[in-house]
């Protein structure tokens, strides 16, 4: 076991500390983007309901399927990972330690099976969690109304692991079963459009499999970055840009690429398995906690001329997840 020094929350919660820590006027429901214009000053935007509105700067953090990604830098698609995940949710509590998240590793019929339980939030919000890895050559979809009914979870987990010490009960209480598959975007030469009007953030930029659980840190820890930038009035905008790409690319992909690493440890099977749980779990445990531990917005290179506002919101920001989250240790 190795303790990581990381906290879990659902995402409903998350969203909702995002939402109310923000002035209600910041926040459009009922405006789906339809077409984007952009001009070498301003960048317009045309909605659905026949609104339209122009800025100096367009942030695309619209997810994995991007519709500014898609119109402005190119069509390319989301990539298939081979991974598919099925993952039953509970607010009964079926395991007994909140604090720890346990990884099981199975092989049935040649197949490898990584089976992770854990708690997400605390108290009245907390939630349990049971997860399977697997390979797929199917490209199951990603929506997340993609759900599975119980009893096909139930006779999956039977075939798997019926020994498994809290898969039964997961699956007893499950109140909501979801089967995914799992998707990354291609790398991009870079996340400023050509006429420096749009850039990326979050998932549009670097959605990754979910297995070293950092999807929505990078986009929080993008926002904090583009943010400070963008509140520097002595950094130029299309400077700050620049500046926000280079502290933040190259580090997101790398994370991207060991998260794929490690979802093929969690089904790796015959002498990849051994090699796994003789040599590599002390390595992908050592680089999952390397990672979690890491603040990447520890290096302020716009920092000596920041006013510093937007970091105070930050702070008190990251003091409200904390009060919803569980702390977590892993033990393989």
């Amino acid at each position: 076991s190795m303790h990581l020094p990381a906290c879990t929350a659902m995402r409903k919660d998350l969203q909702k500390i995002l939402v109310d820590s923000l002035p209600s006027s910041c926040i459009k429901l009922g405006h789906k983007l339809v077409e984007i214009t952009e001009g070498t000053d301003e960048v317009t935007l045309e909605f659905e309901n026949g609104e339209r509105a122009t800025a100096h700067l367009l942030v695309a953090s619209d997810g994995i399927h991007s519709f500014a990604r898609q119109k402005i830098f190119g069509g390319d698609q989301p990539e298939f990972t081979g991974f598919r995940v099925l993952y039953s949710l509970s607010s009964k509590h079926f395991r007994a330690d909140p604090t720890v998240a346990h990884v099981h590793w199975k092989e049935v019929d040649g197949a490898g099976y990584g089976l992770l339980d854990l708690t997400a939030g605390k108290g009245e919000n907390r939630h349990d969690v049971m997860i399977i890895i697997m390979r797929s050559e199917e490209q199951v979809t990603d929506r997340w109304d993609s759900t599975l009914v119980k009893e096909r979870l139930e006779e999956f987990a039977a075939h798997v692991a019926p020994d498994h010490p809290v898969l039964g009960k997961a699956v007893e209480c499950s109140e909501v079963c979801f089967d995914w598959g799992i998707y990354k975007q291609p790398t991009r030469d870079s996340w400023i459009s050509p006429k420096g009007r749009v850039v990326l953030l979050g998932d549009a930029a670097h959605a990754t499999a979910p297995f070293m659980g950092q999807g929505a840190n990078m986009a929080m820890h993008d926002a904090f970055c583009l943010g400070e930038i963008l509140m520097n009035e002595k950094i130029a905008m299309q400077d700050g840009l620049k500046l926000y790409e280079t502290s933040r690319k190259a580090y997101c992909e790398a994370v991207v690429s060991k998260s794929s690493m490690v979802g093929g440890l969690h089904t790796a099977s015959g002498f990849k398995a051994t090699l796994r749980n003789n040599f590599l779990c002390w390595m992908m445990l050592r680089t999952m906690r390397k990672v979690v531990a890491t603040d990447p917005t520890a290096r302020k290179p716009w920092e000596e001329k920041s006013p510093r506002r937007f970091s105070r919101f930050f702070q008190q920001l990251g003091k409200k997840i904390q009060g919803i989250c569980s702390p977590a240790s892993a033990k393989v």
